[in-house]
């Protein structure tokens, strides 16, 4: 198609004249709804482009009910697990057309149902968004699930859920992925193998444990209780692991925290008490956080294809609003990668 000159007071009549189409087969293509033929779909797009046409927001919303606005609910916006998730959820919106929206809301998982619901209605009543994306440890929240079916908001989650009727729900193996990390060790002839255990309200924390047990049970091996120690998906918890393991005479020759940050925490104990990391003890993650390759030794993980998790979640919301009925449980899972690197070797004890 060729480039036509851009004009900055395109109208849709005009990229609809561009691309040989309808002015219907234009709105229905820019409000990315259903049944329209590929081949049809890339010409208005290229026309859009040549002309450098933008909806206006304003418009698109009077046109119909949709404010075009997708709010991501997180209770800790720093966390560069929220933060991969986000940046792939603002590539899909910005491809859709559409706007994503953060509210930080801390503890709603520990408020009363009436505050809850005050909290989600000033947010809605504040964006009236389209939809309403949800991480941990919101996605698996009871309370915050049955308040949004009553506001009647369209949700994804992103992460393990063992909610009843969850709607759409995108997320790695937790399970499986937890027990090719032990299944890595074992291989490799490891025993004594610990477990950091993350926040106890996020659903992922049990996921990851169950597939530990499991695999260790399966390699007849017997899980130590004083090896299992608790965590928050901090560097810091991972760092109080480390050192309850320093002050063991006969430590674990290996461990699988259940994020890197931890993991990373864990190792910079381990080195200050003056164990080399894995000569004399290896040490596995889960995430494959940007941390893992600026610690040394770079982390043995596994790769979260976070960034793909939220451009999924949005397009899969998305698709959703066009259809005349609510989705009913969809759970989409995307596969993760066992990465190899410098933190695990053979033990060298028993």
């Amino acid at each position: 198609m060729a480039k036509a000159k851009s004009e900055n007071s395109a109208k849709m009549k005009d990229v609809a004249d561009l691309a040989g189409v309808s002015i219907k087969t234009v709105s229905r293509v820019l409000n990315n709804e259903p049944h329209v033929q590929e081949k049809l779909r890339r010409k208005v797009r290229e026309a859009a482009g040549a002309l450098d046409y933008v909806p206006s927001q304003s418009a698109r919303s009077l046109r119909g009910s949709r404010s075009y606005d997708i709010n991501l609910v997180c209770h800790h916006a720093g966390s560069v697990y929220v933060n991969a998730i986000q940046f792939g959820a603002v590539i899909a919106c910005q491809e859709l057309g559409y706007q994503l929206s953060i509210s930080l809301v801390e503890d709603l998982d520990e408020m009363a149902m009436a505050d809850i619901r005050t909290a989600l209605e000033t947010v809605t009543r504040r964006r009236r968004p389209d939809g309403v994306m949800l991480l941990a440890p919101y996605a698996n929240d009871e309370k915050v699930a049955f308040v949004l079916d009553e506001m009647g908001i369209p949700v994804v989650r992103v992460g393990p859920v063992d909610l009843q009727n969850q709607g759409l729900l995108v997320e790695i193996d937790d399970y499986k992925a937890s027990i090719e990390v032990v299944q890595h060790l074992t291989s490799l002839g490891h025993k004594r193998i610990g477990f950091i255990r993350g926040s106890e309200n996020q659903r992922s924390s049990h996921v990851r444990f169950a597939g530990f047990c499991v695999a260790m049970e399966a390699a007849g091996l017997k899980i130590d209780p004083d090896f299992v120690r608790p965590g928050a998906f901090s560097f810091q918890t991972g760092y109080d692991a480390g050192q309850f393991f320093l002050g063991q005479s006969n430590p674990p020759t290996a461990v699988f925290s259940s994020n890197d940050d931890m993991a990373a925490g864990l190792v910079a104990a381990l080195i200050e008490g003056g164990m080399k990391v894995p000569e004399d003890i290896s040490v596995v993650g889960f995430d494959d956080a940007d941390i893992a390759t600026r610690m040394r030794p770079f982390l043995t993980t596994v790769r979260q294809p976070l960034s793909d998790l939220g451009s999924t979640a949005v397009r899969e919301l998305v698709k959703s609003l066009s259809d005349s009925k609510r989705p009913g449980p969809h759970r989409i899972v995307l596969d993760h990668e066992f990465i190899l690197r410098g933190t695990t070797a053979p033990p060298k004890r028993p």
